[in-house]
This record gives C-alpha cells, sequence and structure tokens, in this order.
C-alpha cells in the first residue's frame, strides 16, 4: 500500500546503514577504548559548559569625553563631635569654594554603635576585602550585599555625642578636596570661607564612614572607604585620604551604568607643632579623577555556537576514537599473523623462514 511504499523510499536515504549483530565482534581493547572514549567526552563536555557559563569580558580604556560635566559626591559620615562644633566644606583645585555644603542634613546620633550595627560593619568590612581580594567588577554588579547601616538596638537611652553628616553635594570632575573641621563654616564673600571657633574646644575627630561615593549609587556596588571606622587617639589629630577616581561604564545586555570607582590611601597623624608636627586636625578627603576611563562590556555566549561546539567535541572524539581502534587493532592482528606464521614448522620440523 501506500504506507509501505513511502516507508521504503525513506529506507533508501538511509544514510546510517545498521550491521547485523552477528557480524559484529567485541573485544577487551574496544571496550578499553569505549571507555577512554566517554571519559573524554564527559571532561570535554564539562570544560565547554563551564565556559559558556562564563561570561565574555571585554575591559577596554579610554579618554574620558565627560571631564567637564558635573557629578554629586555622596556623604554619610558620623563626626564624634557635636554638630555645632565643626563644619563640613568642599574646595576644587583652584581653592575655590564649591558651596553647597548646606545641602548636607546634620543629625546628633550616638558614635558607639549597637551589637547588631557593630556586626554588621564588621561582616561588610570582610565582605568588601573578600571582595578587593578575588571579585572582579562584574561580580560586584551582581551582588546585592550592599545595604545600610540597620538602625540600632540599644535598647536603652544613650546620649547623642556625636554628628552625622549626609547627602549630595554637586562638583565639578577636577581635583578637590572634602574637609571636616573643627569651627562653623561661615562663608566671606569674595574669599571662600573660614571655621570660626570660639574658646576652647575638646577635639574628637574620631569618625566612621557609612558612605562615600562619586555619581549615582549603583545597586551592589561596594566602595573602597565604606564601613571604614577610625578613633583618634588625641584630640589633635588629622586624617588624611587620598582619593583616586576612574570613570568606570558597565555594559551587559540590560544594563548600561556609569560609577566611580576609586582606590585610597591615607595618612594619619598627630598634630604637635611643639615636636615639628605641624598641621590641622581635622578630616580630609582629597580626590583627583583620572582623564582615562574604563569600559567593561559583559556579553552573552551564543547557544548555536555552543550546541555545534558541544555536538563537534562528541562526534570529534567518537569518529577519531572509532579510527584509533580500527588502526590499532589491524596492526595488531597483522603482528599476530606474521608471528605465528614465523613460528609454524616445516616438513623437517625446524622453524618457518
Amino acid at each position: 500500500d501506500k504506507k509501505v511504499q513511502i516507508q521504503d523510499i525513506i529506507k533508501q536515504v538511509d544514510a546510517f546503514p545498521k550491521v547485523e549483530d552477528s557480524y559484529v565482534t567485541t573485544n577487551s581493547f574496544g571496550g578499553v577504548v569505549t571507555l577512554i572514549c566517554w571519559i573524554g567526552i564527559a571532561l570535554l563536555l564539562y570544560s565547554e559548559i563551564s565556559d559558556f557559563l562564563k561570561p565574555n569580558v571585554e575591559y577596554r580604556y579610554e579618554i574620558d569625553q565627560e571631564k567637564d560635566s558635573k557629578l554629586e559626591i555622596n556623604i554619610d559620615m558620623t563626626v564624634a563631635m557635636q554638630c555645632n562644633l565643626i563644619g563640613a566644606d568642599v574646595l576644587d583645585i583652584w581653592g575655590q569654594d564649591i558651596g553647597n555644603t548646606e545641602l548636607l542634613k546634620e543629625e546628633l546620633v550616638p558614635f558607639e554603635l549597637a551589637e547588631n550595627q557593630k556586626m554588621f560593619l564588621k561582616l561588610q568590612g570582610a565582605i568588601k576585602d573578600f571582595g578587593q581580594a578575588h571579585a572582579s567588577l562584574e561580580d560586584m554588579m551582581g551582588d546585592h550585599s550592599r545595604k545600610l547601616v540597620p538602625r540600632d538596638d540599644h535598647g536603652i537611652e544613650v546620649p547623642k555625642d556625636a554628628c552625622r553628616l549626609h547627602g549630595s553635594i554637586p562638583v565639578s570632575k577636577v581635583k578637590g578636596n572634602f574637609h571636616i573641621l573643627s569651627g562653623r563654616s561661615v562663608r566671606i564673600a569674595g574669599l571662600g570661607h573660614a571655621h570660626l571657633q570660639f574658646g576652647e574646644v575638646q577635639k574628637n575627630f574620631s569618625h566612621r564612614i557609612d558612605g562615600f561615593t562619586f555619581g549615582d549609587r549603583v545597586q551592589g556596588m561596594m566602595y573602597a572607604l565604606d564601613g571604614e571606622h577610625r578613633i583618634a587617639p588625641t584630640s589633635e589629630y588629622s586624617f588624611q585620604y587620598y582619593v583616586q577616581i576612574v570613570p568606570t561604564k558597565y555594559i551587559t545586555k540590560d544594563l548600561n551604568v556609569q560609577t566611580y570607582q576609586y582606590t585610597v590611601q591615607e595618612q594619619i597623624r598627630a598634630v604637635d607643632p611643639g615636636s615639628g608636627n605641624h598641621g590641622t586636625a581635622g578630616i580630609v578627603i582629597k580626590y583627583e579623577f583620572s582623564p582615562i576611563s574604563a569600559v567593561v562590556q559583559v556579553e552573552e555566549k551564543n547557544w548555536v555556537i555552543f550546541l555545534t561546539r558541544m555536538l563537534g567535541v562528541v562526534g570529534g572524539i567518537i569518529s577519531t576514537s572509532g579510527l584509533l581502534n580500527l588502526v590499532i587493532t589491524e596492526s595488531f592482528e597483522m603482528l599476530c599473523c606474521r608471528f605465528k606464521k614465523q613460528t609454524v614448522p616445516d616438513k623437517t620440523g625446524s622453524p618457518g623462514s
């Protein structure tokens, strides 16, 4: 019937002819080759899958085309002094007062952390140290461990002996510094600002940095100054941080984010003019923008190419192992036959030549 004819036609175009089981022989050597073949396939497939799961990350560097643009410094710091005894300001490379420091909110808070806050900062520090040592930027972008310090759970009323400064200040992308000194900051027309202090003040520039970033904060990213906690041994103590900022663009299939990564070096010293250690007690964060920006582009791998490589691995090993098995088996049989022929005795009883 018609169905049988169609099946016959399909059988005629079969490119994979079958061999009867009675014509197939097996041996120990073939079993060993087959076992090696499957082990090789498993190892190579594991390698291919592992490579496919890792995205292609391309790093490149280019001149920063947005040097004239502005961005915000996002600040969240706590200093162990009353708010009316300190002042915060931003100066650029030309010594000009940026102003807008009134955008920083001042809040009286306890400097001593509650136990849950101490544990949080300790954990955050461990995560940051591990990330700096091992994690790449694309790993950090996918990490959402960066959270705000939790609310305190002292359980009792504690003295509010510190000032929390938090907010954002717009600045140009030029070298400058953010500083916190004793005395309220007062604007002087045409001259910038000055810090006025009345009477003797017990200074204590012990501080905690809960956040210090440039530009928009990116979810999941941790920055070098996050969670830093410093205690001043004496009232006249200077803390200086030197921040080198690298504009970094992170591009994926779903994201196109501009970040500002930075590295930090710090100098901590006592101020004592009598012993030659001149300076001003306070906290100074000096920053500088790199003219070179980094671009990190993550590309997903193609499924079609991945499947093609997988099939190529399987087919290649099977074909190669089959050919290898055939060559070794045939060579072995030829050597065995020749050896048997040489050891067969002739009619006189002597071995054949």
